[in-house]
């Protein structure tokens, strides 16, 4: 992988489509072209600067994981080769290679199909005030980070910025009609027990994820990303310890950080210390190097 950060993509001749907290979307003939920059967030929110090498390592743990899924669900990848993308982006070969997919346009279910393994963030929060924005009853007396009974789905409603907003089950359903709820829930309950059972014959905890979804010809596909630092949990095993904050392998690292630091998001960036982000980019790397 290449060193250097790269934050913000810039390609002569194409067309902006949309840009996220962390990727970059083109638009190429009838398909788009999503390049992952080095860009980091916290809280939901871009962070000043980046780690080196991020989009790379988030483009390739999605590609695995997506291959990961056969026999669960599609997804809308055409390509992650360079040298299969269409002669106009030759030119930005090297800018391009390792960190972008050509993918088809789908029509995206503004949904967040979180998959909670352990009770933890913002599901723990919630235990622990008495409230639930789930669907199943925990049991009395669960501590911090310990392993659920069996696995939760908690979708929350995609937002452009801020939070985003957790449905209950019921809501989701009048949303989106009962028989796709049921299929995104069990989709994302079939591959996130997949992915749990991968990770840990390499050493790690999948603790929680997210997926999204997109209707390609009325088929529902796997978009954006998959097991990765920005959208799931990663705890060592031999490290976890139940009823405590968990020593992580992901976003978490800086978000833990500026809290630590009393920082809010509104209010304005802080320094990140050097240890931070060399923490972030050894551990991201570490997750990439066993897939």
């Amino acid at each position: 992988m290449k060193k250097g950060t790269l934050l913000d993509i810039k390609l002569t001749g194409f067309n902006l489509f949309d840009r996220g907290k962390v990727r970059d979307i083109f638009e190429v003939g009838d398909d788009l072209l999503v390049v992952g920059t080095d860009r980091i967030f916290a809280f939901d929110r871009v962070y000043p600067g980046g780690v080196p090498g991020k989009g790379e390592i988030v483009t390739a743990l999605t590609v695995w994981a997506f291959k990961n899924a056969r026999g669960i669900c599609d997804n809308y990848i055409v390509s992650a080769r360079v040298d299969d993308f269409p002669p106009s982006l030759k030119s930005h070969a090297d800018l391009l290679r390792g960190r972008s997919l050509l993918v088809k346009k789908v029509t995206p279910i503004r949904l967040e199909c979180v998959v909670r393994g352990f009770l933890y963030g913002q599901a723990w929060k919630a235990y622990r005030r008495g409230e639930t924005f789930w669907e199943e009853k925990l049991p009395a007396g669960m501590k911090q980070a310990q392993e659920l009974p069996r696995p939760i789905f908690t979708p929350a409603r995609k937002k452009r910025s801020g939070e985003d907003e957790n449905i209950g089950w019921a809501d989701l359903k009048l949303l989106l009609g009962e028989e796709e709820a049921e299929e995104l829930k069990r989709l994302s309950l079939r591959f996130y027990r997949r992915l749990r059972r991968d990770w840990e014959k390499r050493g790690f905890f999948l603790a929680d994820t997210k997926f999204e979804f997109g209707l390609l010809d009325e088929r529902v596909v796997l978009i954006n990303e998959a097991s990765t630092p920005d959208s799931s949990r990663f705890w060592k095993i031999n490290n976890y310890r139940p009823g405590h904050i968990q020593d992580s392998w992901d976003k978490d690292i800086l978000e833990n950080y500026l809290r630590r630091k009393s920082w809010s998001p509104g209010s304005p960036p802080i320094p990140i210390s050097d240890y931070i982000r060399r923490k972030m980019e050894e551990r991201f790397r570490e997750l990439v190097s066993l897939v």
